[in-house]
């Protein structure tokens, strides 16, 4: 037993139906005992779970079962019914709920089992449905708010069929792109169904569900969209989108969502989060001037090297990252810098959550990045600096080490 189903007034959430059968006033002499200080004594039920959900298809039936006692010390007899809120999600129509026996009388401690059969009928809408299963006539209530069931069980259905309008590849697109260049990502979309798909793309830029804050307006005007009018029965289809941000854009974090515009005919009309793509990239511009750090050099160095690193954001379509690097001594004299290795870094994850697309196995890869070792021998005493002009490089790091005997 695991719940106890009385009710006070201070404690009481749920709200009644003003019109519902349930929803009479506090329950009278027969339903209750007047208490002689004016409090209402309620019948005490205890039941199992005070909380069932279903999932079922039209057509479809299932059946829980309800396990209550009796907590008083004379018989009580229950009187299940069907009770709606006022408000939240579409009702459970009573003529779904079917309790399955006769005898609803309990004794005094007594434990007793009955069966609740819902069944949806074929021509019940996609939705969630909700209510709650009254186990008695009792109800409680207080000032300026409705009654509302003393003793009862929560129920949610949610009526569904198998989705036949998938996208079956990735949903978020992050990428880096270079002020002037573009970058193209594609969707895959497969329609199992019966009747063909209509496809509505729209872009989002301003989040109808969390702000965008820290992040840069993304422009319609940079992006194309290159979709079909419909998916065919049994067909799959890609929308195809390119974001050229021209060469004076601000560079930044720009994101946006791609409403596909697909409507799945198994799926409820207000369930749209499926098909909707995130997209998040980041404009970066070519700098005009290298960039330059100094350091100091000891007697005893006899080599400095300096390692590169550039990080890769998934961009498989971009070029390899690059660097021009040259050193400058301490009488101004330049000196190209020798490439003597090119390193390739990467981690594995074996519990890294698989995304929508992924094809890598029992392995989740990520984290990749290259580091470029450059060396200067026999350097002279005194204080040095090094150019460095990264191509195709949005972001990297460096570290400077002096080699000393």
């Amino acid at each position: 037993v695991a719940a106890v189903l009385v009710v006070s007034a201070a404690g009481a959430t749920a709200i009644a139906q003003p019109n519902s059968p349930a929803a009479e006033p506090v329950a009278d002499a027969g339903d209750a005992v007047e208490q002689s200080d004016g409090e209402t004594n309620y019948t005490r039920l205890y039941v199992d779970q005070q909380y069932r959900s279903l999932r079922l298809k039209p057509g479809e039936s299932e059946t829980v079962t309800i396990a209550v006692e009796n907590g008083e010390d004379e018989s009580v007899t229950l009187s299940p019914h069907m009770y709606v809120p006022p408000r939240g999600e579409r009702p459970v129509a009573e003529e779904w709920v079917d309790v399955g026996t006769d005898d609803l009388t309990l004794d005094a401690g007594e434990e007793r089992e009955f069966d609740v059969t819902v069944s949806v009928p074929e021509d019940a809408e996609l939705n969630r449905y909700g209510g709650e299963i009254a186990l008695t006539e009792q109800t409680i209530s207080y000032p300026g708010r409705p009654a509302q069931p003393a003793n009862g069980v929560s129920l949610s259905v949610e009526v569904y069929r198998e989705p036949t309008v998938r996208v079956v590849s990735d949903t978020y697109a992050h990428s880096q792109v270079q002020a002037g260049d573009s970058f193209t990502r594609e969707f895959v979309v497969e329609n199992t169904g019966e009747q063909a798909v209509p496809v509505r793309p729209e872009l989002v830029t301003e989040d109808r569900y969390r702000p965008y804050n820290g992040r840069d307006t993304l422009e319609r005007s940079w992006v194309e969209i290159d979709a079909p009018g419909e998916i065919a029965p049994g067909e799959t289809a890609t929308v195809e989108v390119t974001v050229t941000p021209p060469s004076d854009a601000d560079r930044g974090d720009y994101r946006a969502e791609l409403d596909l515009g697909l409507k799945d005919p198994a799926r409820p009309d207000q369930s749209s989060y499926w098909q909707r793509v995130s997209l998040r990239f980041q404009v970066w511009t070519q700098p005009e001037q290298p960039f330059r750090t100094s350091f100091a050099v000891s007697e005893d160095a006899e080599n400095v090297t300096l390692d590169l690193s550039a990080n890769r954001y998934g961009s498989a379509d971009s070029e390899p990252a690059s660097f021009d690097v040259t050193f400058v001594a301490p009488n101004g004299t330049e000196v190209e810098a020798e490439r003597v290795s090119v390193t390739d870094h990467g981690s594995v994850d074996l519990a890294a959550s698989r995304q929508q697309a992924a094809t890598d196995g029992a392995y989740a890869s990520g984290g990749e990045h290259q580091t470029f070792e450059y060396r200067l021998d026999d350097p002279a005493a005194g204080s040095w600096s090094v150019e460095v002009m990264p191509e195709n490089a949005m972001q990297f790091s460096y570290e400077i080490t002096r080699n000393e005997a």
